[in-house]
């Protein structure tokens, strides 16, 4: 455990950060961002095989924002103090989202403002279907600065995105399912369960795989389709000669023996 955040590596290939500051809702300070940050790059050391990261809350929120109480005392009346910790947001988050690693947010309680942000980092959101999500700057006269005004549109559209910028309004897990915030939405007491037999499950597929396909899924609202094909192609190249995990299971599935995610035909 180091500066709010605790790390897991009991689980084979996988990763689990959990935000440790349940006093404080697990908002986020300058020390917790800093360490999400290096746990995350630190799954791709030498000699470390992590495929899945989990992220998660300790106690009844997963993230309740940035703490506000800690950049009243340490940024708020500097500029340059306040700026920097910004620019410690977005790199945490941007880092979440680049990770050659598939990352899941295990969403309890509450993940708003900054929280929210977070999530919206990851790459799939599992939530108990009673946690309580959303964009809540705007009832406080603040601005986001983790990158919801550009990742909720994308998520959710602009016109369902605009409605929970502008009125600061919260939704339910299994609201946020239902218009595709989150992919999946579980009893609470299903919820860890469920996270993690879904990392297991991903985990268990080859890393150079999963790497290039959470690229070109991310890549492709940002291409026009001739060019995310043409992108699909070379990665599919890219990752055959990176790995042989791709000629071994077609030798496999040709020899009918397949594997355990496979089917015969």
């Amino acid at each position: 455990m180091s500066d709010g955040l605790r790390i897991d590596d009991s689980t084979p290939r996988v990763r689990v950060l959990t935000l440790d500051r349940p006093h404080r809702l697990n908002a986020l300070d300058g020390p917790t961002l800093t360490a999400l940050r290096a746990a995350v790059e630190d799954c791709s050391a030498p000699g470390h095989d992590i495929r899945v990261i989990v992220i998660r809350g300790e106690g009844r929120a997963f993230c309740s924002g940035t703490d506000l109480k800690w950049i009243a005392e340490h940024a708020l009346h500097d500029p340059a103090a306040h700026l920097q910790n910004q620019d410690r947001m977005q790199a945490a988050y941007q880092g979440l989202e680049s990770a050659r690693q598939v990352v899941i947010a295990c969403v309890n309680g509450i993940a708003v403002a900054g929280g929210l942000e977070l999530a919206l980092s990851c790459d799939i959101v599992v939530a108990d279907e009673d946690a309580m999500m959303g964009d809540e700057h705007i009832r406080k006269n603040l601005f986001p600065s983790g990158g919801s005004t550009q990742r909720l549109p994308r998520r959710i559209g602009l016109p369902r995105a605009l409605y929970y910028l502008l009125s600061g309004r919260r939704m339910s897990g299994r609201e946020a399912e239902r218009i595709g915030l989150a992919a999946l939405a579980v009893p609470g007491a299903e919820l860890q369960a469920t996270v993690m037999q879904l990392a297991q499950e991903i985990a268990e597929a080859d890393p150079h795989a999963l790497a290039s396909l959470k690229y070109t899924a991310r890549r492709a609202p940002e291409l026009p389709l001739h060019d995310g094909l043409a992108l699909e192609r070379w990665m599919q190249f890219r990752y055959r000669h990176e790995s042989p995990a791709m000629a071994a299971g077609v030798t496999r599935f040709a020899a009918g023996n397949a594997g355990p995610h496979e089917e015969k035909s």
